[in-house]
């Protein structure tokens, strides 16, 4: 109030006593709206404090954040080279024999195809007759049939056995590396959890670079303020993401320890 007053009687003094009390105060206006207010500076000055404060901190988290994510980067490396190495020796495990066992059933069954299908036709075909009430040829098709029962019998069995030694070998087979592979279980649910972080992360990660970018351009700008909100954006994403890295690193270590069991459980 002391400062309009003051306004008020140099404005008076500057443009006679004659003016009217309405230009005056018209012109006190004026040189309050063309003063800056006094917040805006403290504003500023806050904002500076706020960036000088943080800074240390920002950048530190800064290098700590880089420094886990590669961390976490190289273990999950790791992990997927032992993941895929165990695998391989996995599959490999009685390959050569299942793979013979597998070709001579294939073999067998297509050896004795025609014979099959032919004893299968002939049965189809009397059945067919009979129903008709043509006696005469279900007879004749069935001395037929009947010739070919017991090489039908025979490759039957032939074919039976030859699917059977398979079956038995995919199942000890099975039985080897069932251990190994129960080890190995707790693995695809924990890729699963990461994956479903990383999604959430890639959003905090847009924010955190968006705001490191006002940040960036406010400090080039000379814009206290705006650099001051950024900062503190950015900071606090970044916490977010180093939670989410930090967890994700738990999990890691948690396949490692899964992968170690299961190598120890495979075959000898």
């Amino acid at each position: 109030m002391k400062d309009l007053r003051r306004k008020y009687i140099a404005a008076e003094k500057r443009y006679g006593a004659g003016l009217s009390s309405r230009w005056i105060g018209l012109l006190i206006l004026l040189f309050v709206l063309a003063s800056p207010a006094p917040h805006a500076a403290a504003d500023w000055d806050s904002a500076l404090d706020e960036i000088h404060n943080l800074y240390s901190d920002y950048t530190g988290l800064q290098t700590a954040l880089k420094s886990e994510t590669g961390r976490t980067q190289t273990l999950r490396k790791q992990n997927n080279a032992d993941l895929a190495a165990i695998n391989l020796k996995l599959k490999a495990i009685d390959s050569v024999l299942l793979k013979r066992l597998k070709s001579e059933a294939e073999a067998m069954k297509k050896k004795h195809a025609p014979l099959l299908e032919e004893y299968t036709s002939l049965s189809k075909q009397i059945a067919a007759a009979r129903k008709a009430g043509n006696l005469k040829s279900a007879t004749l098709l069935e001395i037929k049939r009947n010739k070919l029962k017991a090489a039908a019998a025979a490759a039957r069995a032939e074919v039976k056995a030859k699917n059977t030694a398979f079956a038995e070998a995919r199942a000890l087979t099975a039985a080897k590396i069932k251990p190994a592979k129960d080890a190995l279980a707790p693995v695809a649910s924990l890729k699963k959890q990461i994956t479903a972080q990383n999604k959430a992360a890639s959003t905090t990660q847009t924010e955190r670079a968006e705001a490191h970018k006002r940040y960036k351009a406010a400090i080039a700008s000379g814009d206290a303020i705006t650099a001051a909100a950024a900062m503190k954006l950015a900071y606090a994403r970044m916490g977010e993401l180093r939670t989410f890295g930090q967890q994700s690193y738990a999990w890691e270590q948690k396949i490692t320890v899964a992968l170690r069991a299961a190598e120890a459980k495979l075959p000898k």
